[in-house]
C-alpha cells in the first residue's frame, strides 16, 4: 500500500478578493463566431440542459436570444437558465465542434447538439481558466480531446507526444521520465531542483518528477501550453504545461467496458460507470485501467526486462449545490509494477550475444531489478458563480508518491554497479481564484495560490570492487601513477613501462564472464622488476628512483603510498547510500486579463509574483565495509558518495515574478497573434559536504508571433506560429567531480546563456464527413551561446539541446465509413518521424540516436444498437519494429560504461467494447 506519511499540511494564511474593474455596458454577446437571431414572453424564466449524443453535458454552450442581445451559456453541468421576452422565442445554440441548433423556447428544455466533424480543428480548452475555443486563445496550445485520444490508441504520455509538435516525452520508465517542450528538458528527479514544465490534473500541480507519470483513460481532453505560462500555470510552467482534464460525473446513467490482448501477452481492460443519485443533486464516475504485457528484452540471468504492469483507479463525486455551485471531489491512486529496465552496456556483451540495446541482456541482478510505484491523491474542485459576470472558484490538491527502482547501472554481466532509488515525497496545493466576464469588452481572473512540498531521494549502491576493479579503478589508478611520475620529472619511456607492467588492460567481462581481481598487484616488486631492467642490475624501488633523477623527498612519499597498496585485497562485497532532501513552499499572486480593443483586436496581459522558500540536504552515512580504494585514494570509508557528519542542510528564498502580454485579432475563425512573455525557473539549492551550491534562478525571454483558424467552409484547421527564446543562467545536468567521491556525479549546473528559433505548424483537413487527414510539423534549432554574460567562452557553445530533435513530423488519416444505418468500420494510420537526438549536452556521438520513425494503426467496427454500442477493434505500435533507443549514458557513464535503453518494439492486438 502507498505509504502516506502523515504529513502536518500548513494551513493557507491568505484569502483576498481581487475586483477587476470595468466601464464596458453588461451586455451579453456570443462567441466572435456566433450568429445571433431574434424573438419570446417577457420576463418569462426558460431552463433547460444541453448535452451531447452520449448524453454528456456540454459547458460553455452559447445560448442566444434570436433578434436580441440577451444570451447566456451553459454551466459546468450544462444546465442554464435565461430570462426572455413575451412573445415566441427562438434560442440559437452555438458550441465549439458542434452543428449550430435552433429551438423554440419553453418551460424546460433538453436539447441534444450534433457533433460537426468539420469542426474538428476548434477544441474547446480552459488554459486562460475559462472555456474558450483553442483558436481564440493567444497562446501555442495544443489539444486533443478525450475521443481523439481514444480513436489514436494513446494511453501514455510518451504516445501522445508523437501528435503534438514542439512536444517530446521520454518514458525511460513511469519512475524517470522526461518532459521536452521546444526543445528545454525536465527529468531531474534530484529533490533539490524544480522542474521547467508543469504538469496538472484537473489544475492541481502533479509535476514532481516521480509523481507526475499517469494512465491516460476516460479524459475530457489533454491540452500542452508552449512557452513561458508562469502567468496561468505558476512557477513550474517555465517553458509550458501539460494540463489531463478528466471525465468528471454527469447526470445520465453509462457506462463502457474495454478489454484486449496483443503482443508480448499484453493484457488491457478499462471502463467506467457513471451513476446518478438524488434527483439529479448528486453523481458518481468510478473509472480504471489495466496494462500489462512482458518485457521485450530477455534477461539471461533471469526474467525479461522493459516490461509493464499498471493498474489505475478514480473516483469522482459531483455535487450540484443549487443552480450555481458544482462541486467535485476526485481520488486517484496508480501502481506500477514494471520488471526491471534494461540498461545495457555497448562494451560488453552477454554470452553468445552481442551489445545491439534492443538484444537479449545479461544483467546479473536478474528478477531483482524491478519498478515499484505507488502514487494517488485527492482533488476538491469548487465553483460558484456570484452572479452574471463573477465567479469564485477553489481547487485544493493533495498527493504522495512512493517509489523504488532497482537496476543495474553497469549494463553487463558482472556486479560492478547496483543501485537502487527510492524516492518519496507530499505535495499540498490550495488556489482560490476570481473569474470576471463582462460578455463584453473585458474578461480576466485574478487570485492567490500556495504551494508545499516535501520530497526525498535516497540511493543505495551495492559494489563488488573486484569487479569494478578491472572496469574502474586499474585505468583511475594508472591515470594516477601516470601525474605522479609526470610530476616527479620521470622520462616517458621510463613511466610508460613502469604503468603498463602496474597496470596492464584487462577487461571487466570476458566472453560474457565477469573477472575479478582478488589482490591489489604486488607494486614494490612489480616496480623493482622493471627499474632493475631498465637499468641492468638489481636495484630497490628507492635505489632505482634516485637512478632516474628523482627528488629523496618525493621518492620517501611515493615508498610509502606504494607500501599501502602492495597487495592489497580488494572487496568482495561493499555497500554505501547517499540520501538527498528537498523542501519547498511558495506562495503566489496572479491577475490575468483580455481587453477587447477594437472589433477582433484583444490585447492580454497577466502578471504573477511569487515568494519561495527552498531547503536542500544531503546525507551519506560512512559505509560499515569499508572501501578500500576510497580509504587509500580518499582516506574516505565511501568510494562514490562523500561522506556528511550527519544531515546537512542549507536554504535559500526568492522573491521573482513573471508575466506576458499578447496582442491578437480575431477575423471570422482566425487568429493572428504576437506575444512576449517572461518565464522563470527556481534556484538550486545544491548540499554536499563541505559546499552549499546556490544556482541562480534560470530567466527566459519568450518572443512569438503565430496564427491558427478554421477556412474552407469548416473543412482544414490550421496552426502557424514561430518563436525565439533568450536564456540565462540556463540549468543543466552534468557530471561533476565531487570531493570525497573517485567517480564524478550528475548535478545541476548552470550552463550560462542559450537561445532558442523555432517554427511549427498543424492541420487538420475534413473534405468529407467521414474521412479526414492531419499532420504537423516542429522545428527547433535550440543550442548554447558562444559566450556568456560576461563575455567569457561558454564549456558548451554551439552544442545543441539534449533530447531535442531538430525536425520532427506526424500525419495519419483517419477514415469512418458508416456500412448500415447503424454500424461504422474506421481505419486510422499514422506516422511519426524525428531527426537525430543526443542524451547529453556534451553532443557526444556514441550517445546520440539517428533519426527514424513509427507507423501505428487502429481498426475496426463500430456498432450501435438502441440502447448501447458495442465495437470489435485492433491496433498496431511501432508495427514495423523499428529498433530506436530512448536514453544512453545514465549512471554507468560516470564509470566509464554508458548504458543505453531501448525503445518499444512492435505490438499488436485486438480490442472488445461494448457501453450504453
Amino acid at each position: 500500500m502507498m505509504n502516506f506519511n502523515t504529513q502536518k499540511l500548513l494551513a493557507v494564511s491568505f484569502w483576498g478578493t481581487l475586483l477587476l474593474c470595468t466601464s464596458v455596458p453588461q451586455v451579453a454577446a456570443a462567441p466572435y463566431w456566433s450568429t445571433v437571431v431574434e424573438t419570446m414572453p417577457a420576463d418569462q424564466k426558460v431552463k433547460g440542459k444541453v448535452v451531447n449524443d452520449k448524453g454528456e453535458p456540454l459547458p460553455g454552450v452559447s445560448i442566444a436570444v434570436k433578434g436580441t442581445g440577451t444570451g447566456t451559456a451553459t454551466r459546468a453541468d450544462g444546465t442554464f437558465q435565461l430570462n426572455v421576452p413575451a412573445e415566441k422565442t427562438v434560442l440559437i445554440l452555438s458550441y465549439l465542434g458542434y452543428k449550430n441548433q435552433e429551438v423554440l423556447a419553453a418551460d424546460h428544455l433538453n436539447i441534444v447538439l450534433q457533433e460537426d466533424v468539420h469542426m474538428l480543428g476548434e477544441v474547446v480548452v480552459s488554459t486562460q481558466k475559462r472555456n474558450q475555443s483553442s483558436i481564440e486563445v493567444p497562446v501555442s496550445v495544443s489539444a486533443l480531446s478525450g475521443g481523439n485520444l481514444k480513436k489514436l490508441n494513446v494511453q501514455q504520455f510518451d504516445e501522445m507526444a508523437q501528435y503534438i509538435p514542439g512536444l517530446q516525452i521520454q518514458l525511460q520508465s513511469p519512475n524517470n521520465p522526461g518532459y521536452v517542450i521546444r526543445g528545454v528538458t525536465s527529468d531531474d528527479g534530484d529533490s533539490r531542483s524544480q522542474p521547467r514544465i508543469s504538469v496538472f490534473q484537473d489544475g492541481v500541480s502533479i509535476s514532481r518528477s516521480r509523481a507526475s507519470v499517469v494512465e491516460l483513460f476516460d479524459l475530457e481532453r489533454v491540452e500542452v501550453v508552449k512557452g513561458p505560462q508562469g502567468t496561468l500555470f505558476g512557477r513550474g510552467a517555465e517553458i509550458g504545461a501539460v494540463h489531463v482534464i478528466r471525465n468528471k460525473p454527469t447526470n445520465v446513467l453509462s457506462g463502457e467496458l474495454s478489454v484486449g490482448y496483443g503482443s508480448y501477452n499484453q493484457k488491457l481492460a478499462s471502463g467506467y460507470i457513471n451513476t446518478p443519485f438524488a434527483e439529479g443533486k448528486l453523481a458518481n464516475r468510478f473509472a480504471f485501467s489495466y496494462n500489462a504485457r512482458d518485457g521485450f528484452i530477455k534477461n539471461l540471468s533471469g526474467g525479461r526486462l522493459n516490461g509493464k504492469s499498471t493498474i489505475a483507479l478514480r473516483n469522482s463525486t459531483r455535487y450540484w449545490l443549487g443552480d450555481k455551485t458544482t462541486a467535485d471531489l476526485v481520488f486517484d491512486y496508480q501502481y506500477d509494477d514494471y520488471p526491471g529496465t534494461s540498461f545495457k552496456s555497448k562494451t560488453f556483451a552477454p554470452a553468445g550475444g552481442d551489445t545491439d540495446p534492443n538484444s537479449a541482456a545479461d544483467l546479473e541482478q536478474g528478477e531483482g531489478l524491478y519498478i515499484k510505484r505507488h502514487v494517488g491523491g485527492a482533488a476538491f474542485l469548487l465553483d460558484h458563480e456570484l452572479n452574471a459576470n463573477w465567479k469564485l472558484s477553489s481547487i485544493t490538491g493533495f498527493r504522495a508518491f512512493n517509489s523504488d527502482e532497482s537496476f543495474d547501472a553497469d549494463g553487463t554481466p558482472a556486479p560492478i554497479l547496483w543501485i537502487s532509488e527510492k524516492a518519496k515525497g507530499t505535495q499540498f496545493s490550495q488556489e482560490f481564484r476570481l473569474n470576471y466576464d463582462s460578455k463584453g469588452r473585458f474578461s480576466g481572473f485574478g487570485g492567490i495560490s500556495y504551494f508545499y512540498e516535501n520530497s526525498t531521494q535516497e540511493v543505495p549502491m551495492r559494489i563488488n570492487e573486484q569487479s569494478l576493479y578491472p572496469a574502474y579503478i586499474s585505468p583511475l589508478l594508472k591515470s594516477q601513477f601516470a601525474s605522479q611520475f609526470k610530476t616527479m620529472g620521470l622520462p616517458d619511456a621510463a613511466s610508460t613501462s613502469i604503468l603498463n607492467a602496474l597496470f596492464p588492460e584487462q577487461a571487466a567481462v570476458v566472453n560474457g564472464q565477469p573477472q575479478y581481481v582478488t589482490n591489489l598487484p604486488q607494486i614494490r616488486k612489480t616496480l623493482e622488476a622493471v627499474m632493475s631492467g631498465m637499468l641492468g642490475t638489481s636495484v630497490t624501488l628507492e635505489q632505482g628512483l634516485a637512478a632516474l633523477g628523482v627528488p629523496a623527498a618525493t621518492i620517501s612519499s611515493l615508498a610509502t603510498q606504494v607500501d599501502q597498496l602492495s597487495g592489497q585485497p580488494i572487496n568482495s562485497s561493499h555497500e554505501e547510500t547517499s540520501k538527498n532532501y528537498g523542501t519547498n513552499q511558495a506562495a503566489e499572486i496572479f491577475v490575468d486579463g483580455t481587453y477587447r480593443l477594437l472589433k477582433g483586436l484583444s490585447l492580454t496581459a497577466g502578471f504573477r509574483a511569487t515568494y519561495e522558500h527552498q531547503v536542500g540536504g544531503y546525507r551519506s552515512d560512512a559505509s560499515l565495509q569499508p572501501s578500500i580504494f576510497g580509504l587509500m585514494m580518499n582516506g574516505s570509508a565511501n568510494l562514490l558518495n562523500a561522506v556528511s557528519d550527519g544531515k546537512i542542510t542549507a536554504s535559500e528564498s526568492y522573491y521573482s515574478w513573471v508575466g506576458r502580454v499578447a496582442l491578437n485579432y480575431l477575423f471570422k475563425k482566425n487568429n493572428i497573434y504576437a506575444s512576449v512573455s517572461r518565464g522563470r525557473r527556481p534556484g538550486v539549492v545544491i548540499v554536499l559536504p563541505g559546499e552549499v551550491t546556490r544556482l541562480k534562478p534560470e530567466i527566459i525571454y519568450s518572443y512569438e508571433v503565430g496564427m491558427k483558424g478554421i477556412v474552407g467552409n469548416g473543412k482544414l484547421s490550421y496552426d502557424l506560429s514561430a518563436y525565439y527564446y533568450d536564456w540565462t543562467h540556463f540549468q543543466t545536468t552534468t557530471l561533476q567531480q565531487v570531493e570525497g567521491s573517485l567517480a564524478p556525479q550528475y548535478l545541476a549546473d548552470d550552463a550560462g546563456k542559450a537561445h532558442t528559433f523555432g517554427a511549427e505548424a498543424g492541420f487538420r483537413y475534413s473534405p468529407v464527413r467521414s474521412f479526414s487527414l492531419f499532420g504537423n510539423y516542429s522545428y527547433i534549432d535550440g543550442q548554447f551561446n558562444a559566450e556568456d554574460e560576461n563575455g567569457n567562452p561558454q564549456e558548451y557553445a554551439g552544442n545543441r539541446f539534449r533530447l531535442t530533435p531538430k525536425h520532427t513530423f506526424s500525419a495519419g488519416i483517419d477514415v469512418d465509413v458508416p456500412i448500415s444505418k447503424r454500424a461504422n468500420v474506421y481505419f486510422r494510420p499514422s506516422y511519426s518521424y524525428k531527426s537525430q537526438v543526443y542524451f547529453e549536452d556534451s553532443n557526444r556521438e556514441d550517445l546520440s540516436q539517428p533519426g527514424y520513425g513509427l507507423a501505428n494503426f487502429t481498426a475496426g467496427i463500430r456498432v450501435s444498437a438502441r440502447n448501447f454500442y458495442y465495437e470489435i477493434g485492433s491496433f498496431g505500435k511501432n508495427v514495423f519494429d523499428k529498433k530506436y533507443i530512448i536514453d544512453a549514458g545514465n549512471s554507468g557513464d560516470a564509470i566509464g560504461l554508458p548504458t543505453f535503453v531501448g525503445g518499444s518494439r512492435s505490438v499488436i492486438g485486438l480490442t472488445a467494447k461494448i457501453g450504453f
